[in-house]
């Protein structure tokens, strides 16, 4: 039966992309208060809606609905730096030439760009996006973007015991903002922060039951460093602590169920082990993996162990674009064997579960955001809608937010909102 609630909007499309991906054709959404009501899965449930709501009907026509991306770990406050950071030969020359980049320029070019960054996001169909932030930068860059947004604080010392007290002062006075869907705690990376700042940020995470973001088993560089103390990061930073990186996670007790893992190219298979028990997710993130020429990610060992994966963009530092569907096509180039619709839904269910926001962000059921994006040109068959959603090149014609345009490709012809 449809609940007799009165107005809200009426969505209607050729094709619909519901949970799990399944396609529904001739089908709409009833959208009330900027949620999903309703998924109606054929044309009398529309009508039978309508007369019984009295909702907008908006006929999108002969165009794709599909939840908007989820981009699980992205920098933002990066995207100023676009072709100015080259892979370099090895992971310390990388880290040195962005640090002084970063250095050389402005406060307000750095927060410009991150509105830029977050516009190309949005324009690629990203509608959420888990955000390190290092400067303190985006919120007020930021605000009054539709692009919905957690703010990760990012935290480290590089291990200098005079930094510790400062690090975590800085990131106590960033709670204070507002962040709609939460503030989250990202610990840079196990070489850059002490065993006392990892702690502190612990207890932090606990007491808000936060979310923890963390670079970590990038390169073999770091991991060398880590249980060696040598290699090209041992000129950049202290006295290593000669132990795995995991290892000095789960010591800190930064590994469990709110936990999102960036990276994790050097884990060893009892690492994956571990992090499978431990309830974490790990953020892969294709883009950057190519722009480093990095060898194979061990995709098909991390989903053999169980892991709950989700996908990432990283930063113009470290990748060419900022678009969710670049790294789906990414992802499928290095993993032929995967199928579409599963390299998709990591882009969407997958970055939504990592977050904890599971059915309220990447799907389109009742009671999820109204957050979805409209593809134009859809093909007839319910078999090559994957291709449309994961082509980087096929165009967005809206991207809605909340229930509201948040979107539209300059191009595109506006439809009329018929009563």
């Amino acid at each position: 039966m449809l609940e007799a609630r009165q107005g809200g909007l009426l969505v209607q499309s050729r094709w619909i992309l519901a949970a799990d991906g399944v396609a529904l054709r001739e089908a709409g959404l009833w959208i009330a208060r900027g949620r999903v009501a309703r998924v109606l899965r054929s044309p009398a449930e529309v009508r039978a809606c309508r007369r019984r709501t009295r909702a907008t009907l908006l006929d999108l026509g002969d165009a794709l609905v599909a939840p908007g991306f989820v981009d699980a770990h992205a920098h933002l406050e990066l995207s100023g730096l676009r072709g100015r950071v080259p892979a370099g030969s090895n992971f310390a020359d990388w880290i040195s030439t962005l640090v002084r980049e970063r250095g050389r320029t402005g406060p307000e070019r750095l927060a410009a760009a991150a509105r830029t960054g977050a516009e190309q996001l949005l324009a690629g169909g990203t509608t959420l996006v888990a955000d390190i932030d290092s400067l303190g930068l985006c919120a007020q860059a930021l605000r009054g973007h539709p692009l919905r947004r957690i703010p990760f604080h990012e935290l480290l010392d590089a291990r200098d015991p005079a930094r510790t007290r400062p690090a975590l002062e800085r990131v106590r006075g960033a709670l204070r903002t507002r962040a709609h869907l939460g503030h989250g705690f990202s610990p840079h990376a196990p070489m850059t922060v002490s065993a006392k700042l990892a702690a502190g940020i612990a207890r932090l995470a606990s007491r808000r039951r936060a979310r923890v973001m963390v670079h970590w088993a990038e390169t073999p560089e770091e991991e060398r460093w880590l249980e060696h103390g040598d290699g090209p990061l041992a000129g950049l930073l202290r006295q290593a602590p000669l132990r795995r990186g995991l290892e000095l996670l789960e010591a800190a007790r930064l590994v469990g169920p709110r936990t999102l893992l960036v990276h994790g190219n050097e884990a060893r298979p009892e690492e994956r082990t571990r992090v499978v028990r431990a309830g974490a997710a790990l953020v892969h993130c294709p883009g950057t993996h190519a722009f480093f020429d990095r060898p194979r990610f061990a995709l098909a060992a991390w989903r053999a162990a169980g892991v709950r994966l989700a996908l990432g963009t990283d930063s113009l530092a470290s990748n060419r674009a900022l678009d969710m569907r670049a790294e789906i096509r990414g992802l499928l180039r290095s993993q032929p064997e995967l199928h579409p619709r599963e390299a998709w839904l990591l882009a969407t269910r997958g970055g939504a579960e990592a977050l904890g926001l599971a059915s309220r962000a990447g799907e389109l059921t009742p009671g999820a955001f109204a957050d979805f994006v409209v593809l134009g040109a859809a093909p007839a068959r319910a078999s090559e809608l994957w291709e449309l959603v994961s082509q980087p090149d096929a165009p967005i014609r809206e991207v809605w937010i909340a229930g509201r345009r948040a979107f539209s490709a300059p191009a595109a012809t506006e439809k009329d909102l018929r009563g």
